[in-house]
């Protein structure tokens, strides 16, 4: 299976790149004032505003660095299991690699404590703990509601 991967710190994350539509350069963000701090502003993708994640500041708490690498992974997501895929911007640093992983040598996190539970397998390898991020729980409902109103509801 085939995985975008990123960096944050020495931790390394994947996303199934079937998710990914578009890996762009980071550009300038627009605010979104009522978004919650980890959404770091609206990104104009092809003519439409997409709310955008920043990866470093959801897992650490420290706004993601401007590196040649850092880049906008414009993501697939499905906000509210009705089958509705919204856009999602995701920003991620080091994200310049794909990396192929057997699906089966992944194994159901240990740790999950919240309604925003985004690892949501990992493994090992030569290198280390590889951590995949399930991008449909990057967002809370409640945020849901924020980024994308009351459509995801409606299931409109």
């Amino acid at each position: 299976m085939l995985f975008l991967l990123f960096h944050i710190g020495g931790d390394r994350y994947v996303i199934d790149a079937r998710k990914v539509l578009e890996v762009v350069p980071l550009v300038k963000l627009n605010n979104f004032s009522s978004a919650p701090d980890y959404i770091a502003g609206l990104c104009n993708y092809r003519g439409a505003p997409v709310p955008s994640i920043d990866m470093r500041y959801l897992i650490e708490n420290v706004s993601s660095q401007p590196f040649m690498s850092t880049r906008i992974l414009i993501v697939k997501y499905n906000a509210g299991g009705e089958g509705l895929d919204h856009l999602l911007g995701v920003i991620a640093e080091n994200a310049i690699e794909t990396i192929v992983l057997e699906e089966s040598g992944f194994r159901q996190a240990a740790i999950q404590s919240s309604e925003q539970n985004y690892v949501s397998k990992i493994m090992t390898d030569a290198r280390g703990i590889i951590q995949w991020i399930a991008v449909d729980q990057l967002v809370s409902s409640r945020d849901r509601d924020i980024l994308y109103g009351s459509e995801v509801e409606m299931g409109e």
